[in-house]
């Protein structure tokens, strides 16, 4: 009995190190799956059959080929400054699209502005007395552009944003004509204040690529990504892109056991690593007899081999889990695995 609940002790801790590792608790955060995070969205691009790539760096955007590419930041906590700057404007310049996803942060602007783009958010909270989910501080932009990003969405729904002052962006969404920004902030309607209609989403062309300004993060958030309008806006986005990238250099951290999920995807030399340890533990398993159950049947080679996994059979195991390394790799992984096996038949 002292065994089991040792055992099951052990059990907890290690699934509660592997959550901690493999979650987030920030805003916005790809890995946050409460409310305010993107989980969903994260989903939403893996079901579009994109291939996702969650920027840790501003490095990566040179891997990435730039007019097959959308990249999203939202609301960043600090200003892409020098060579951060200077990559960013390089993947549009080139062809990419970026979308710039804030309201009331110090950074969305001079970001829009570095890049070459003439919108800007305005700063002021956008308010709708008669459209709107909930109050009208959740205002619906029922105004709907015929741009292929919003062909399928009926409306958008905010969660407390502001509007995109256009320049000569195209507006692609916009509140009702029911709209007003709230300049004071006392959640009413004042004199100098103009009941109109206000954009939220606009497009711009920049050298090869485009600038998206969207006028509030939260519209991708878990919660709100729920409101069918702003689901089909994001999976506007993701289906005329081949890779979409999340750009979290300037944000949230991604958790460690996510950022060796994605080390792991984009490095054949990581993958052959893993790959010869777990073979290498199917061996220490198939030679030691005192592991009792957990030891395989195996059958003795002519030479001595006590390990029952021939060539053959690792060239299958690496077919099956990694298709994407090279005949040279495959070739590689097997020679170390293969002298390592001679050597623990030796020890």
């Amino acid at each position: 009995m002292p065994e089991l609940i040792a055992g099951a002790y052990i059990a907890v801790v290690i699934i509660a190190i592997i959550v901690a590792a493999s979650t987030s608790g920030a805003a916005f955060g790809a890995f946050t799956f409460s409310w305010e995070g993107t989980s969903d969205l994260r989903g939403e691009a893996e079901s579009a059959d994109a291939d996702l790539r969650v920027i840790t760096d501003t490095e990566q955007y040179d891997e990435q080929p730039a007019n097959e590419s959308v990249a999203f930041v939202f609301s960043p906590d600090e200003r892409y400054d020098g060579e951060d700057r200077e990559r960013l404007q390089a993947f549009v310049e080139n062809g990419g699209t970026l979308v710039v996803a804030d309201a009331f942060g110090p950074h969305g602007n001079p970001l829009l502005e570095d890049v070459g783009a003439s919108a800007q958010f305005n700063g002021d909270p956008l308010r709708d007395e008669w459209y709107y989910y909930r109050s009208p501080s959740l205002p619906v932009a029922n105004n709907i552009g015929d741009h292929p990003y919003v062909a399928q969405s009926d409306e958008i729904t905010l969660n407390q944003g502001t509007a995109v002052e256009p320049g000569n962006a195209t507006v692609l969404a916009a509140s009702s004509e029911y709209g007003y920004l709230d300049h004071n902030r006392n959640q009413e309607l004042d004199d100098d204040e103009t009941l109109s209609t206000y954009p939220v989403v606009t497009a711009e062309n920049v050298g090869e690529g485009e600038v998206v300004a969207v006028s509030d993060p939260s519209i991708f958030i878990n919660v709100m990504l729920e409101r069918p309008g702003n689901q089909a806006f994001a999976q506007g986005l993701f289906a005329l892109h081949d890779n979409v990238l999340f750009d979290t250099s300037h944000s949230t951290d991604v958790p460690p056991t996510a950022m060796a999920v994605f080390s792991l995807r984009e490095s054949a030399a990581l993958q052959i690593l893993l790959g010869g340890g777990l073979l290498l533990s199917i061996a220490f398993i198939h030679r030691w007899p005192s592991l009792g159950p957990l030891r395989r049947s195996r059958s003795t080679s002519d030479d001595g081999d006590q390990i029952g996994m021939s060539d053959a059979e690792l060239r299958r195991v690496l077919d099956d889990h990694y298709p994407d390394l090279s005949e040279e790799q495959r070739d590689s992984a097997i020679t170390t695995i293969t002298s390592r096996k001679k050597e623990v038949n030796d020890d």
